[in-house]
């Protein structure tokens, strides 16, 4: 039986990529990938035109335990380094605002040069291959799988979390990593839908605006387009909340529709100007100049004020109720969206279950993590793929330095 000198549980981005950078130097590989495909998610992410990185990777745009190991990681593939390895690969990347993507804006092309590399070195790659167990022997590790058994001195466990399942991510690695003595910190979906408590969900579906969203209990806050749904709220800066959330519970959402007003003072004086100024015309026509047209009804439903009210003739009363609404519309959170929708996955293994340096576990020598598996996330924007890409470069340089002694 071949004795491989590294084996890779999972054929994402981390997976992947700690294979090429470890059989770049002379590390036998194989690549054991439960899908009938390598990549599989990796395809998907950006909506296909594939988010890789980021230009700026400072810590608060991570969310873990211990920003230390993560840091350590980032130190060793930064955005320097990741440019330099995708232009070796022939890859051209663009950025936009920060945000790094293929020039072809094609995911497609990332995973087409990734598996040139791999063809290059002759790493071996089985499809259709989940593992089932992991056992130490006198040689490194018996791989047990549907289609028979694999033997290594070391195995890099690249599995993923739970995050999108229609694409394979299942979180079976945590029983691999339990088996090996890890503990796992509860998953939950992140970067995901938020789902709140209100009567107005139906009638706001499918409306997009931009506004600032805040959850005060965290002291939270995020700008930008949201999308009302009919379940709550999406978009990207309603993602970047969840990534702070986790299993809290009895949280806020506030919505700020006039989110460019500096306070709500100032808003005050507006409403008055304005109403004033339009005094000729009723409320609802009024607010059709400033809101979206969807919205009119919602909002004076919730402040009890009736549409055809003339607007010269709102008390002072009604701008206060009107204005605070606008400032600040509170919402009771009730959950996130499903697993399906969700881009990455809260917890995992625990950083202080691995070695800041190198991700080699303290708890079974020979087995190293990357990726999701690990208790490690980032908000929109490229973070995960790149923390994917970093973690499985840093383990598969670490291994590639066992293997020389």
């Amino acid at each position: 039986m071949v004795l491989y000198d590294l084996v890779v549980v999972g054929g994402g981005a981390a997976g992947i990529v700690a294979a090429i950078v470890a059989a770049r130097t002379g590390v036998s590989v194989l690549i054991l990938e439960k899908n009938e495909k390598i990549g599989k998610k990796l395809l998907a992410t950006g909506n296909g035109r594939c988010n890789l990185g980021n230009d700026n990777l400072s810590l608060d745009n991570f969310v873990c335990p211990d920003l230390g190991v993560a840091k350590q990681v980032l130190e060793q593939f930064g955005a320097r380094e990741a440019a330099q390895f995708f232009a070796e690969l022939g890859l051209v990347l663009v950025s936009e605002e920060g945000r790094r993507y293929p020039r072809t804006k094609q995911a497609s092309s990332v995973l087409e040069v990734l598996q040139q590399e791999l063809r290059r070195l002759r790493v071996e790659v089985a499809i259709n291959s989940p593992v089932q167990t992991i056992a130490a022997s006198d040689t490194g590790f018996t791989l047990t799988h549907e289609a028979g058994t694999k033997m290594a001195r070391r195995v890099l466990l690249a599995t993923g979390g739970m995050a999108a399942p229609q694409l394979g991510c299942s979180g079976d690695g945590y029983a691999l990593a339990k088996a090996c003595g890890h503990s796992i910190s509860p998953p939950s979906p992140t970067l995901v839908g938020l789902k709140i408590k209100s009567p107005y969900r139906k009638a706001l579906s499918g409306l997009r605006i931009r506004a600032e969203v805040s959850i005060p209990e965290l002291s939270l806050s995020e700008r930008g387009e949201i999308i009302f749904t009919d379940y709550g709220l999406s978009g990207i800066p309603v993602f970047d909340l969840t990534r702070q959330i986790g299993h809290r519970q009895d949280l806020t959402l506030r919505l700020r529709l006039a989110y460019e007003e500096q306070n709500e003072v100032l808003l005050r004086q507006f409403w008055r100007e304005r109403s004033k100024r339009l005094a000729h015309k009723y409320v609802d026509e009024a607010l059709a100049g400033y809101l979206p047209q969807q919205l009119i009804v919602p909002v004076l439903r919730e402040i009890s004020l009736a549409p055809k009210t003339l607007a010269g003739q709102l008390p002072e009363e009604c701008i206060a109720r009107l204005c605070s609404l606008l400032w600040s519309w509170y919402f009771p959170i009730i959950g996130l969206n499903t697993w399906e929708q969700a881009q990455t996955t809260w917890g995992g293994i625990p950083l202080n279950e691995v070695e800041p340096a190198t991700l080699t576990s303290h708890r079974q020598p020979g087995i190293f993590f990357a990726g999701e598996i690990l208790d490690v996330h980032g908000r929109c924007g490229g973070y995960n793929l790149h923390w994917a890409f970093a973690s499985g470069f840093v383990a598969a340089q670490a291994i590639a330095r066992c293997h020389q002694f």
